[in-house]
């Protein structure tokens, strides 16, 4: 658990002046995004799921997410007009639903109502802009209404003292960025989509559904990155329509329990050779020598899986 202990000043005509209430609370909360290095902070109301998150990356910015209906119980759901107030204040409306992976490349959008302050920003404009959308639009009663979680990216809580309300246990977001939520995600898929324009010779290659074509030898293998767990899966089809019975089923076990590093996968359509390599942290490196390994171990076992489909119009092996 880190402690922060914060020195700021605040550059405001009213910093020597008597303070009180969400006064108070945006100046602690702008010395607390101060101090926030590649962190979240989460203030949402102790009750209900009413919240504003910020992702701090002193050399990027700030990004500020708002929560949308989509977080939101019917009772505590969001009005026309508090919609139309947070677009006055500067939010941005969502850009997907709750369950859409985010684009691979910025800008990022959000399930949530958003708002990106780029670097160098002020701390205590993001402190007022946050205070306004929690008391003008949520209609939060006052900081002491509120509570707060704090942590970096692998989940390690972060304590701000001087922010001065009830620290939320346990240390997760709700409805918004998780340990490798939708942040850390976007940052593997795009590391991923270089990798694969470099592996593939390929530089306006782009995702398809979530996945990546690139050549896997003389066959074109499809990659794919996934979060919780974090990794990469590249696989390429061997056998396609292969006439599923017990002898191909015996034949894909006697050479899965041989293979080191591919395994083989059976699904109706066809007999496919898939990697599955660990991604946190992503190196183009790994794709390249996956990619390497996948092309000889398709080589080698394609035959294998089809020894006795000799008949016209059964299984095809794929070259």
């Amino acid at each position: 658990m880190n402690e922060r202990t914060l020195h700021v000043t605040i550059e405001s005509p009213a910093a020597l002046a008597p303070l009180s209430g969400w006064d108070v609370f945006e100046r602690d909360m702008a010395s607390a995004l101060s101090v926030l290095k590649d962190e979240f902070l989460i203030i949402s109301a102790k009750v209900g799921n009413r919240f504003i998150q910020f992702n701090a990356r002193p050399d990027e910015g700030v990004f500020c997410e708002a929560v949308s209906n989509s977080y939101l119980d019917p009772s505590e759901k969001l009005d026309a007009t508090q919609v139309a107030a947070l677009a006055a204040l500067g939010w941005s409306a969502p850009t997907r639903g709750p369950n859409e992976p985010p684009p691979a490349i910025p800008p990022r959008g959000s399930p949530n109502f958003f708002r990106e302050f780029p670097s160098p920003f002020s701390c205590l404009e993001i402190a007022r802009f946050a205070v306004r959308t929690l008391s003008e639009v949520h209609h939060i009663a006052g900081p002491r209404a509120l509570e707060y979680k704090a942590f970096d990216e692998p989940g390690n809580q972060v304590t701000l003292p001087a922010l001065h309300i009830d620290r939320a246990s346990p240390p997760a977001p709700r409805g918004g960025p998780k340990h490798r939520g939708p942040a850390p995600f976007a940052r593997l898929r795009a590391k991923v989509l270089a990798a694969a324009r470099l592996e593939s010779g390929d530089s306006t290659l782009e995702y398809d559904d979530g996945s990546l074509s690139i050549p896997i030898g003389k066959r074109i293998g499809t990659l794919t990155p996934y979060s919780n767990p974090t990794f990469v899966r590249l696989f390429c089809m061997l056998v396609s329509k292969p006439e599923i019975d017990e002898d191909l089923m015996r034949r894909l076990h006697q050479i899965n329990t041989r293979l080191a590093l591919g395994r083989l996968i059976l699904v109706p359509n066809g007999v496919f050779l898939a990697i599955d390599f660990p991604a946190a942290p992503f190196h183009a490196a790994h794709l390249h020598q996956a990619a390497n390994c996948l092309a000889k171990i398709a080589d080698d076992v394609a035959n294998d899986v089809s020894a006795s489909d000799d008949e016209p119009g059964g299984t095809r092996v794929v070259n």
